[in-house]
């Protein structure tokens, strides 16, 4: 008997169940991933879209397009500021009486094409450079003045000026670099002129009087220098004497100390030697006061906030044997920071009233403020060491430095704007090099190139980046 057949035959290609079960989770999984990844790609985009820029970018289409342009202009016009900073350099001039040099600085920036006023601050000049495109302003200042130094150099470009001071006769000399400083100045000014057209923006050129003496940026300011333009930014460089020429220097916050300082004079009537019962010796209450304020820095101030007393002056007495009338105490004071210069002037003030009052003195105490102490600009730091190190070669040619206590006037412009300072090394490849301030000083003349490629390059990226929104 054969069997029977079923009513309903199977196809050959009908799915398998199991088969089908799995294709199906298989396309879920599928499904779930290509959801999650489109997820992810989302939340990368509005990340991108809702961060700030980083405070140190340059838009990638603007870092560098400039630099060919400005090494060609400076290998140009470099022999001719040589000889203008030799010729500076061999007649220097005092603080608030650089007429000369002055006079060379404003024929040089009128010959660019620049705006320029002078008389600013009794012997300052200020030249106006306006791009041809709009943009943000900034300004780089150089200093203009010497030191009452003769100088021991031997160039044949050395100074022989000689001035009398209190009624000796005693050489000038450009021993802290402000020659340099003057020509970089002039270099820049030079560079960007000839790029006028590209430039995003305005540039002031300061150049400065009496950065050594009292200060010609707080004169060139309470002048009004800056009422009808006021700098977004403010950069300058400083001659360093400790590192050789390629290499740049920076401190990011504090860089130069506050120079406030006093003159003390105590009081005696003043009698014989064998016999100071007679009256006060003020030596005796000058040297406790000299003593008392070293004892005070370190037991009443932080020892992790730098803070110095130094008397440098003590004068009295013409005899052996006779206690005299008056001793004279000169000092001064270095700080960071108004709350600590102004603890200081409270600390020294209660200290000598003090001990004067406790030996029966009477005493004149004049105390005063000078240079405020020179902050550079954190944001604006990290900003610019990008185009150094573009420019110098590496971040092995950018060495960040500690705080320093010596004073600087620059300082004042930072109540006008943000300030960066960056230290230029002159020190030449083949020798040492005696400290600024001092007669054998000498620059290792290929810094300049240097300096105007760095600092030309510096302005010129920092316009680009505020203008695109992408800088500070």
């Amino acid at each position: 008997m054969k069997p029977m057949e079923p009513t309903t035959k199977p196809r050959l290609n009908a799915p398998c169940p199991e088969k089908s079960r799995l294709k199906r989770r298989a396309g879920q999984v599928n499904l779930r991933m290509w959801t999650l990844a489109g997820l992810c790609l989302l939340a990368v985009l509005c990340l991108a879209l809702l961060s700030p820029a980083p405070l140190d970018a340059t838009p990638a289409t603007t870092a560098g397009r400039f630099d060919k342009k400005i090494a060609a202009v400076t290998s140009e016009i470099v022999p001719s500021l040589i000889e203008i900073r030799r010729d500076i350099h061999a007649h220097p001039e005092l603080g608030f009486r650089e007429k000369r040099t002055s006079g060379i600085v404003a024929d040089y920036f009128r010959r660019l094409g620049l705006e320029v006023r002078t008389g600013v601050g009794q012997t300052g000049v200020i030249a106006v450079l306006r791009g041809g495109k709009p943009g943000p302003v900034v300004a780089m200042r150089g200093d203009m003045d010497c030191l009452p130094i003769t100088e021991e150099t031997g160039l044949p470009f050395a100074s022989k000026e000689k001035v009398v001071i209190d009624g000796r006769e005693i050489g000038l000399m450009h021993a802290c670099g402000h020659d340099v400083h003057t020509t970089l100045l002039l270099g820049v000014a030079s560079i960007l002129a000839r790029m006028r057209a590209e430039v995003p923006g305005t540039v002031v050129f300061v150049a400065q009087p009496s950065e050594e003496g009292p200060s010609g940026a707080k004169a060139m300011i309470d002048d009004g220098a800056f009422k009808d333009i006021k700098p977004d930014a403010f950069f300058a460089y400083h001659v360093e004497d400790t590192i050789k020429t390629g290499l740049v220097k920076y401190a990011p916050g504090f860089m130069g100390a506050n120079v406030d300082g006093f003159r003390l004079v105590v009081k005696s009537e003043g009698c014989h030697g064998a016999a100071p019962q007679n009256c006060v010796d003020p030596i005796v209450v000058g040297s406790h006061i000299v003593t008392a304020l070293q004892v005070m820095i370190s037991r009443e101030f932080d020892v992790k906030r730098d803070t110095l007393v130094t008397v440098g002056y003590f004068h009295a007495g013409a005899a052996s044997n006779v206690i005299p009338e008056t001793a004279e105490l000169r000092a001064t004071v270095r700080s960071y920071g108004e709350d600590q210069r102004a603890r200081l002037k409270e600390r020294i003030t209660r200290l000598i009233t003090n001990l004067c009052e406790a030996a029966g003195a009477q005493f004149e105490l004049d105390y005063g403020f000078g240079t405020p102490a020179l902050y550079n600009d954190p944001a604006l730091t990290r900003a610019i060491l990008p185009t150094v190190e573009r420019i110098l070669g590496g971040k092995d040619r950018v060495i960040q430095t500690e705080p320093e206590m010596g004073g600087e006037d620059f300082a004042y412009y930072s109540t006008i704007a943000p300030v960066v300072m960056l230290y230029l090394g002159v020190v030449p490849q083949d020798r040492t090099t005696d400290p600024v301030h001092s007669p054998g000083f000498v620059v290792d003349e290929s810094a300049i190139p240097i300096g105007l490629n760095v600092m030309a390059a510096v302005i010129m990226d920092y316009l680009s980046g505020q203008r695109s929104g992408k800088g500070r």
